[in-house]
C-alpha cells in the first residue's frame, strides 16, 4: 500500500501526517482543511472566532456554540474544578498577562496578577444543555483551550481517517502524537516515538515509546519560557498564585488511547513534585505517564516499565 506524508505549519507549530492508503493524497488534503477549520473556530487569537464570541460576552450573556465546542468546554471544565491539579480552562487572563511564548512576553507585577486571580475560577463557567450555551459569569473571564484543543483535533482527524479505512497512520500536531494501527515499516509493528530530554536544548531523546493505535503527549517547562533578570519563567501557570508552577518536574508525558486525554493529563499532572504527580496519575483510569525530573531522573506509572532506553507497557500476568 502506498505511503503519503506531509509537513505544514499551522496553529504556530509544525504538523506531520503519514497515511498508508491508496487515496492518501486526497485524505491529507481533507485533513488539512479540517484542521484549518478547527484552528479558526477554537482559537483565542482571532477576535471573530467561535470561542472568542463566548469570551467577548463574559459577564454579558450566554452564547450558543456548536456541539463539538460545547462538549469540549464541558470536558475541560470538569477537570478544571478538581483543585488537586493545575489544569484550568479559564486560565486565559493569566496567559495574557505573561504572554510567554510571544515576542512581547513580560513579567507582570504582583498587583496585575492579583487582579487576574479573581477571574480564573472554572466554577463560574455556566452551561445550558438544552440551548447548548456557555456563559462566563464574570466580566474579564476568558476560556483558553490551548491545553486541550490539539488533542481534540488529533482525535477527530484519526476518527475521520479510520472512517476512510486507513489502517496505518501517524498524526503529529506539534509533538502531540496519535497513531493509527502500527507502522508497516518497523519490526515489531509499532511507531517508535521519542520523548525529548527536557534538560537539553539539542533535541536529544531521553526515551523511546513504541506506540500502536495510541497517543502520546508531552508537556514540559522547556517548551515555552522567557527570561527576566537572570530567571527563567515557564508557560505552565498556577491559577492559585498566578505564577509558573513551582515544581521539580521538567516534563510529563501521557500515553493514552485518546489524544485529548493526553493533553489534559500532561498539564494536570504537573504537581509540585514527582512523588505527588506519580501518586495522582496512578489513580487516573486509562492513562499511563512518564515523568522526568529537573535532575534528569525518569519515573513511570505502574502500567509501564523502563529499561533505560525504551518505555514499554507492562503486560498483565495471568495465573
Amino acid at each position: 500500500m502506498p505511503s503519503y506524508k506531509t509537513r505544514f505549519q499551522m496553529m504556530g507549530t509544525f504538523i506531520d501526517l503519514v497515511i498508508h492508503h491508496d487515496n492518501g493524497e486526497q485524505l491529507i488534503r481533507d485533513c488539512y482543511l479540517q484542521l484549518q477549520q478547527f484552528a479558526q473556530r477554537f482559537t483565542v487569537n482571532q477576535s471573530q472566532s467561535e470561542l472568542m464570541h463566548v469570551n467577548n460576552n463574559a459577564g454579558v450573556r450566554p452564547v450558543r456554540v456548536k456541539a463539538d465546542l460545547y462538549e469540549l468546554i464541558k470536558k475541560a471544565q470538569k477537570i478544571s474544578i478538581d483543585k488537586a491539579n493545575p489544569f484550568n480552562i479559564v486560565i486565559g487572563p493569566l496567559v495574557k498577562a505573561w504572554r510567554i511564548g510571544f515576542d512581547d512576553a513580560k513579567l507582570p507585577t504582583n498587583i496585575e496578577l492579583e487582579d487576574k486571580l479573581c477571574i480564573v475560577d472554572p466554577t463560574k463557567v455556566v452551561f445550558d444543555d438544552l440551548y447548548q450555551t456557555v456563559y462566563l459569569a464574570q466580566a474579564g473571564m476568558q476560556i483558553d483551550l490551548g491545553a486541550i484543543a490539539k488533542g481534540y483535533f488529533a482525535d477527530q482527524i484519526k476518527e475521520y481517517l479510520i472512517s476512510q479505512k486507513v489502517e496505518h497512520g501517524y498524526i503529529n500536531l506539534g509533538g502531540n502524537v496519535l497513531t493509527i494501527g502500527g507502522s508497516p515499516d518497523n519490526n515489531p509493528k509499532a511507531w517508535n516515538v521519542g520523548i525529548q530530554n527536557p534538560l537539553s536544548s539539542r533535541g536529544e531523546i531521553s526515551r523511546v515509546v513504541p506506540l500502536t493505535n495510541q497517543s502520546m503527549v508531552t508537556s514540559g517547562v522547556n517548551e515555552r519560557y522567557f527570561e527576566s533578570n537572570g530567571q527563567r519563567y515557564h508557560h505552565l501557570l498556577d491559577a492559585k498564585t498566578g505564577k509558573p508552577i513551582a515544581t521539580n518536574i521538567a516534563s510529563v508525558t501521557i500515553i493514552s488511547n485518546h489524544s485529548v486525554d493526553g493533553e489534559i493529563w500532561s498539564t494536570a499532572g504537573f504537581l509540585s513534585s514527582t512523588e505527588q504527580a506519580l501518586a495522582y496519575l496512578n489513580r487516573q483510569v486509562g492513562i499511563e505517564a512518564v515523568l522526568i525530573s529537573n535532575q534528569g531522573q525518569v519515573y513511570v506509572t505502574k502500567g509501564l516499565s523502563d529499561n533505560g532506553q525504551f518505555i514499554q507497557k507492562v503486560e498483565p500476568t495471568t495465573k
